[in-house]
C-alpha cells in the first residue's frame, strides 16, 4: 500500500501544483476511505484483484480538485453576499 508522502508527491504531479498538507489529510482520508468501501462492495481485496495504488493517485486527486472548486464556490458566495450587503446598506439596491 502507498504511503501518504509516496501518495502526496503523486498526486502534485498529478494536479500540477503543491497542495496544503491539512487540506491533503482530509482528500486522502477520504479517497481511502472511498477506495476500501469500492472494493468492499465488490468483494476485492486492495491491490490483490481490486483496485490499489494507481487508483488511489486518480481518486485523491480528482477529490483534491473537488474539495479546491468547493472551497472556490463558497468563498465566491461569501465575496458576492457580502457586496450584495454592503450595496443594500449604502442605499444603492433596487427598492
Amino acid at each position: 500500500m502507498i504511503t501518504t508522502s509516496e501518495l502526496k508527491a503523486r498526486v502534485e504531479k498529478e494536479v500540477g501544483t503543491e497542495i496544503c498538507p491539512v487540506f491533503f489529510q482530509k482528500d486522502e482520508n477520504y479517497a481511502r476511505r472511498k477506495l476500501n468501501l469500492t472494493n468492499e462492495r465488490a468483494g476485492r481485496k486492495y491491490g490483490d484483484d481490486g483496485y490499489g495504488d494507481e487508483y488511489l493517485v486518480l481518486l485523491t486527486a480528482d477529490t483534491v480538485r473537488e474539495m479546491a472548486f468547493s472551497e472556490y464556490t463558497l468563498i465566491r458566495s461569501i465575496e458576492i453576499m457580502t457586496a450584495k450587503a454592503a450595496a443594500t446598506e449604502g442605499g444603492c439596491a433596487n427598492e
